[in-house]
This record gives structure tokens, C-alpha cells and sequence, in this order.
């Protein structure tokens, strides 16, 4: 129900009085309300109008219809000039207002009232009682269709001024200050004002519309209050204004803010006609909730697939989803879901209904599948993991380094999707090609997950530069790998145990085990057998797996380890240069004389052919000399010994040469001097090398002068030790040490002179001539 009253100059009103003022109204309009609505009722015909216009040309002046408050009720106003007054004077006009409580315009739009059947063209006589108006009408001339029709007129130009308009509303609204002022192109063109009034109150939400006040003209629109106030070109405004003057017949728009959300999906609903996007933002804008006209607008222009909604708007409505949208809206954004950023679809599924929460728990965990620093989600349904498949494949194939990898391994894992291993496989496999922290990978692949990034990471570093491939298998990456099969990779296989071994984390002996496994076993299911029906390993991989084995042993073999060797591998030993080599580095290491050394050297001979046998046989022939019953097993010994060399080891065989020679200085002379002589010639000064190194203790002189002489008494000279002997015995002292040794000898006695002819001594000793 809406109260009328009539505003004109009457030569005598209600209270007999003259002049302007109410002369009619309803029954019961609230108290106080009619000196408020008086500030909503003026007219001035516009500057260029006629002074005395007669009735055609008052019939063409702009028509002013309000739209504000007045004493917190709701106020329409329609003034029109009616010319001369009851004392002849220009300047009347007719002002008839409603007034209604907020309520009764629920629903409408105030410029529909814009020549509605209900308004007054002439006052009614003074002191008459007019109705209340129970149902208040709007007119037909501004309805969506019509507006949108006269819109689309304009064309592009004409969108694109809506667009600007709608943003200067839209400004004022929201901050309580700044107006609208409409520049009609002629006087006589002032309807376009109202159009465009209405086109902008179709465009707001109702909501929002109830509080857009307007003017459809004014004479004096610096001080009019309203929001949007219409006007005539002839019409002076000054500069200083607290408005936007907008004037209808330029082609170029204001200067001012860009137009917004709001603005632009509103223009876009306008060119499509899409009134149902009009209402929709009505009704998603409610600003108790949190929901402005731009939140709602972006909504909307999310749910038609409009790409340019960004972040920032999505964030938006997230914060305002935890009030609720209509049904309608929950299906429409999870149709578009697809489009969604993490915090709007981690909003939505909290908030929306069951029946489509599953359509943004899906687009969060497609978003964690393809961000690693996205939160991850909790699971979705089962039916919703597997639907997720094809995308977890997506995001595996795409993750182009050990970052992305890992973080869409976590969300793999986290949600639940099932992922192929061989998927897994490739992904790490060119991770390992792009290199980065392989042992981060590691760290943070969950345990179901991990079997499959292992393995796809050995296939990559294997086919690496060795020089990459040592650079990415550090310290970490070698303690994840150490427990792990790596026969299918054995490049990486032996680079893992090399540095596995290097630093003490395995033993030398494990690390030869596996290291020979790696190069024994075939890299692939379907390499060709060789003749004796092993599997052909390629070349290269021997090789690398014997560079390994040389750093690896590059340190003295202990003899432990090397019986372990032998216990674990047997004949295995003999399989590799580096290891065949080991037993005699030992030897020589810890002496033939250690009892362990023999042991070992047995358990060699007896189980490893070639020429670790050979090394072996050295040993245990060096130690049999030493014990051999009488000079000719003493020479055969040695000669087996000397016959060795072009089998064992060079070094060993001169040391275990040596090592003979010393066993036989604790013999008798005579012994020595039968060995030597049973011996073939090349042997014998081999013997005396040793037997005449380094400083010999008095009785050993004698002994080696003793030999020196059995020797010459049989006819065999080796020269070193002869002329060595020679010179010790022209010392009187050593000469008479021998001589006493022999005194029962005779028959050595010619060859002792002879040897000592020239010696010194007491003159009663000398020779004489």
C-alpha cells in the first residue's frame, strides 16, 4: 500500500493559503513524512525552453521522475510542468509522490514506474482526499526485452557505455559518495535518460537496485541528491561537481577506473539477452553473506566458463561459500569445476552438497597431482580415485624434474590413486636424466611407491655419462641403493658399491661379491649365451666393474679378508686381474713366514687355477726349502721355484727366492755348498745375492767362507760369492776360523790356501814365497 499526495501552486490549499504546497494526499500518511517528500518535489523547465510555452511545447519538456527516502519510507516522484499559475505566473508545475514502507517495492524496480497508469497529469482541487494505492502498478515501456532491444541498437559502442556506467553506479554505491550525471543530446531526446536509468536498474541486483536513487531531470543537477541525475545540454554544471557528467551524444566515455567484474558480465548478459544471468547475479548478491554484485558477478561468469576470472575472484568466493549457494548455482560450478583453483575447489568441497562435493574433491586432487606445493587433500571416494587415473598418468608423464616427480608422487599417494608401476618407472627414469637431488626423491617417495621410483631411477643412471652418473649418486643416494638388486643396472651397480666401499659403509669382501655378480650376470632377460652357456655381459660393464675392484683393493688386502674371499667365491677369484692378484699382494704383505700366509697359500693352490695357484705354489715351495730332508730336494725345490717365474708373480717369486735362500743360511755350509752345486748354473747366484746381502754377523762369514771353499774344492765357482770369500779370507783372523773348521778335512785344506794365498797375519802364518 503506498500513500498519494499532490504538490502544485494553488491560490488557496487545504489551509487556505496561497502558493506552493500540498493540496491533496491520502488518508493516514505517517507524520513528518510530507516535509521530507517536499525535498523530492521541484521543477525548472530547461534554460532553452520557452519563457510562455504554450500547451504543445509544455507537452514537450522533460518529464522528472524520483526515486528516494524520505523519513525511512520509500519515495517516487513525477514532476511536470503545467505552465501558469492561478495568478498568471510561469513556473507552476505538478509534483505527485508516493510514499510506500520499503516492503511494498520488493521485487520492482522504481523507473518501471516511468509513465505507469497511476500518476496524476493534473493536481486534484485543493483538499481533496486521494486513494491508497493497494496495488502499485508498474508501467510497460521499460520491461528487459525492450531495454535490451534498444541497447543492442547501439551496438558495441552502446555495451561498451554501459560497461562504463555501470562502474561509475557501482562506485557510488559502494562508497556512499559521487553521481551519475546523464547528459540527454537534446531536450527533446530526454527519454534516453530514462532508458539508460533503466538498463541500469536491470542490471543491479535488486538488492542493490532499492538503494539507486535517480532523478530523470533536473534543472540544477550540481545539488540534486541522487545517484544517477538526468539533465539537458543547456543546463550549466559546474566543474567542481562531486559527478561523473556523462554526456549521452559524444562517442568517447569518461575518464575514470576501468570497468570491473560486475560491470563487464553484466554488459556481457546484456548482449547475450541472458536476463537469466541478470537474475542470477540478484540473486547470488547477497552482501550480508559476503556476496558483492562483483563476487557474484565473477561467480557467474565462472559457472559460463569465462576464463578470465582470476585468482584473486576465485578467492573471493571461496571466502563466501561457507553461507551457501542456491541449488542451481553448486551444479552449474561443478560443471565448470575444471577451470577451479586450489583454495576455490578446497572451499567448494567443504562446503558443497553431497551430491557434488565429489565433482571438487576431484578437481583438488587433480590440482595436487599437477602443484607440489599445494596442500595435499584428503582422499576422495573410491570410485572418484579411480577416475582420477588418466590424470595421475598426465602428471607422472609431465613431471620434468625430481621436484615436480616427487611432490606428484606424494599426492599419489596421499589420494589414493592407482598408478601403474611402469608409469612410476619412466617418470624417475627421466628424472634421473635431469638430474637434481635423487636422495630428496628418495626421502619423500612413499614406501608403496618406492620400489618403482628405484627402479626407474637405476634404468636413468645407467644410461648416463659415467661422469654424471658418478656426480648424481652421492653419499644419501648410495645408502637408499645399498641393500637394494642392482644387476639390472650394473654401471650404477658397481658406482654405488665403489662409493659404498670407499667410505667403510660395506665391507671390501661384500663388495666384491656383489661387484662379480654385477659382472657376471646379463643385463637384459634376452642377451645371447656364450659358448659355455653364461650369459654374455658386455664388455664395457667388465670393465667397469674391474676399474672399481682396483680402487676398491687399491689398500693392502688383509689375510682375513682374502680367506674370505676365497670362501665366498673359490675359482671366482680367478675371474678377475685385480682379485687373482690379491693373494700375492698379501703374501708379500704380511711375509711367507706367517703361518696364515701358508694357510692361505694351501687353501689358493688347492681351489683357484691359473696363476693365483701359481703365487700359491711360490709360497709353499719357499717354505718347503727351508725343510727339505737333504741338498737335492733342497735344489729341486728351488729349481720348481725358479720355473714358476714365468707363471707367478714376479715380485713373489723374488721375495719367496729370497725367502729360500735365508731358510737355507741356517744349514750347514757343506748343505749349502751341495744345494748349490746341485743346482743348474743360473740358480746359483741368485742364491749368493741373498746369502751376501746387508751386514753378516762373524760366524755367518765363516760359514760363507766355508761354502765358498767347498765350492771351489768341487770345481763350481759362483763368482760373486767367490770373490766375496777371497777377500774375507786374507784376513788372518776369518782365514784361521775356516781352517779350523776344516783341520780334519784334508782334502779341502789345498783349496783353502789357495783361496786365502796374500792373507795377513802373524809371520809365523804367512805363506812363503
Amino acid at each position: 500500500m503506498a500513500w498519494q499526495l499532490h504538490y502544485t501552486s494553488a491560490e488557496s490549499g487545504p489551509s487556505g493559503q496561497a502558493g506552493f504546497q500540498f493540496v491533496a494526499e491520502s488518508a493516514g500518511v505517517p507524520a513528518g513524512v510530507m516535509g521530507a517528500v517536499a525535498g523530492h518535489l521541484a521543477y525548472r523547465p530547461p534554460p532553452e525552453a520557452p519563457l510562455a510555452p504554450d500547451e504543445r511545447e509544455i507537452a514537450g519538456l522533460p518529464v522528472a521522475l524520483a526515486y528516494g527516502s524520505a523519513g525511512g519510507m520509500r519515495v517516487l516522484t513525477r514532476c511536470v510542468y503545467l505552465g501558469q499559475d492561478y495568478s498568471g505566473r510561469y513556473g507552476n508545475f505538478l509534483g505527485h509522490a508516493l510514499v510506500a514502507a520499503a516492503d511494498e517495492l520488493t521485487g520492482l524496480r522504481p523507473v518501471e514506474f516511468w509513465q505507469a497508469a497511476l500518476w496524476a497529469d493534473v493536481p486534484a482541487p485543493p483538499g481533496s482526499v486521494l486513494p491508497e494505492l493497494w496495488d502499485l502498478t508498474p508501467g510497460d515501456r521499460l520491461d528487459p526485452d525492450s531495454l535490451g532491444e534498444w541497447l543492442a541498437s547501439a551496438g558495441e559502442h552502446g555495451y561498451a557505455r554501459l560497461a562504463v556506467l555501470l562502474q561509475i553506479v557501482g562506485s557510488a554505491l559502494s562508497r556512499g559518495h559521487g553521481r551519475l550525471v546523464l547528459v540527454a543530446a537534446d531536450a527533446g531526446r530526454a527519454e534516453e535518460i530514462v532508458r539508460w536509468i533503466g538498463v541500469i536498474s536491470y542490471s543491479l541486483p535488486w538488492t542493490v537496485a532499492a538503494h539507486l536513487t535517480f532523478l530523470t531531470y533536473s534543472a540544477d543537477p550540481a545539488t540534486a541528491p541522487y545517484v544517477i541525475v538526468g539533465t539537458t545540454p543547456d543546463v550549466w554544471i559546474p566543474s567542481d561537481t562531486d559527478a561523473t557528467v556523462v554526456h549521452l551524444a559524444s562517442p568517447h566515455h569518461p575518464a575514470g577506473p576501468a570497468p570491473g567484474r560486475f560491470a563487464h558480465t553484466v554488459t556481457d548478459c546484456w548482449r547475450r539477452m541472458d536476463m537469466a544471468g541478470l537474475d542470477a547475479i540478484g540473486e547470488l548478491t547477497t552482501p550480508a553473506d559476503g556476496f558483492s554484485p562483483d563476487t557474484a558477478a565473477a561467480l557467474l561468469a565462472f559457472c559460463r566458463g569465462d576464463a578470465t576470472v582470476t585468482a584473486a575472484e576465485q578467492a573471493d568466493i571461496a571466502r563466501t561459500l561457507l553461507h551457501g549457494l542456491p541449488d542451481w548455482a553448486w551444479r552449474e560450478l561443478a560443471a565448470t569445476c575444471g577451470g577451479m583453483g586450489y583454495e576455490l575447489a578446497r572451499a567448494a568441497r567443504t562446503t558443497a552438497p553431497a551430491d557434488v562435493a565429489e565433482e571438487f574433491a576431484a578437481r583438488c586432487a587433480v590440482l595436487a597431482l599437477n602443484d607440489p606445493a599445494l596442500p595435499l587433500p584428503d582422499p576422495p571416494h573410491a570410485e572418484t580415485r579411480r577416475r582420477l587415473a588418466p590424470e595421475a598418468a598426465r602428471a607422472l608423464a609431465s613431471a620434468a624434474d625430481v621436484p615436480a616427480l616427487a611432490g606428484v608422487l606424494r599426492a599419489v599417494d596421499a589420494i589414493g590413486v592407482p598408478v601403474p608401476p611402469g608409469d612410476v618407472e619412466r617418470a624417475a627414469q627421466r628424472a634421473a636424466h635431469a638430474g637434481g637431488d635423487l636422495a630428496g626423491l628418495l626421502d619423500r617417495t612413499p614406501p608403496a611407491l618406492r620400489e618403482a621410483v628405484v627402479a626407474g631411477l637405476l634404468t636413468g643412471l645407467e644410461a648416463v655419462s659415467p661422469r654424471t652418473r658418478r656426480r648424481l649418486l652421492t653419499d644419501q643416494v648410495c645408502d637408499h641403493l645399498e641393500h637394494r638388486d642392482l644387476a639390472a643396472a650394473p654401471r650404477t651397480g658397481a658406482a654405488v658399491l665403489r662409493r659404498l666401499a670407499l667410505r667403510a659403509s660395506v665391507t671390501r669382501v661384500d663388495a666384491t661379491t656383489r661387484l662379480l655378480r654385477l659382472a657376471t650376470a646379463p643385463v637384459h632377460s634376452g642377451d645371447t649365451l656364450n659358448v659355455t652357456g653364461v650369459p654374455d655381459v658386455p664388455e664395457d660393464v667388465r670393465e667397469v666393474v674391474e676399474k672399481v675392484l682396483e680402487e676398491v683393493w687399491e689398500g693392502t688386502p688383509e689375510l682375513a679378508e682374502c680367506a674370505a674371499l676365497l670362501h665366498r667365491l673359490g675359482a671366482g677369484v680367478s675371474s678377475s686381474p685385480c682379485l687373482s692378484d690379491l693373494p700375492a699382494r698379501a703374501y708379500l704383505a704380511h711375509g711367507m713366514a706367517d703361518p696364515e700366509v701358508v694357510s692361505l697359500a694351501r687353501a689358493v693352490r688347492a681351489h683357484v687355477p691359473g696363476y693365483p695357484a701359481a703365487d700359491a705354489e711360490t709360497v709353499l715351495l719357499a717354505g718347503a726349502v727351508r725343510d727339505a730332508a737333504d741338498p737335492p730336494a733342497a735344489a729341486v725345490l728351488l729349481t720348481r721355484l725358479d720355473g714358476l717365474g714365468a707363471e707367478a708373480h714376479q715380485d713373489l717369486v723374488q721375495e719367496a727366492v729370497a725367502v729360500a735362500a735365508r731358510s737355507l743360511a741356517g744349514r750347514s755350509p757343506r748343505f749349502r755348498a751341495d744345494v748349490v752345486i746341485a743346482l743348474p748354473p743360473a740358480l746359483r747366484p741368485p742364491l749368493a745375492r741373498v746369502w751376501l746381502d746387508g751386514k753378516l754377523p762373524r760366524d755367518e762369514q765363516a760359514d760363507l767362507a766355508e761354502t765358498a771353499v767347498r765350492l771351489h774344492h768341487a770345481g763350481v765357482t759362483v763368482p760373486s760369492l767367490d770373490s766375496w770369500a777371497r777377500s774375507r779370507l786374507t784376513s788372518w783372523s776369518l782365514a784361521n776360523a775356516v781352517e779350523s773348521r776344516l783341520r780334519r778335512e784334508d782334502a779341502l785344506a789345498p783349496s783353502l790356501r789357495e783361496m786365502s794365498r796374500g792373507r795377513r797375519g802373524p809371520p809365523w802364518k804367512r805363506d812363503t814365497p
